[in-house]
């Protein structure tokens, strides 16, 4: 479902200060929204449920 060009797409459409979130936290996915200029962290997932996920902002600054 995520690849590069969807990461990209999304980064461009976001406004200042959006805000992704994913419950996808494969290294891999965290390292490509990084790459695009997301700043990541992970954070604890829902009761009974994942045991992480992802957090992805759009800075205003870039």
């Amino acid at each position: 479902m995520w690849d590069e060009s969807v990461f990209r797409r999304l980064f461009a459409a976001m406004s200042p200060d959006g805000i992704l979130t994913t419950y996808c936290a494969k290294g891999v996915v965290r390292r490509l929204l990084q790459s695009i200029g997301f700043t990541v962290e992970r954070l604890p997932g829902p009761p009974g449920g994942k045991r992480e996920i992802l957090r992805a902002r759009k800075s205003a600054a870039l």
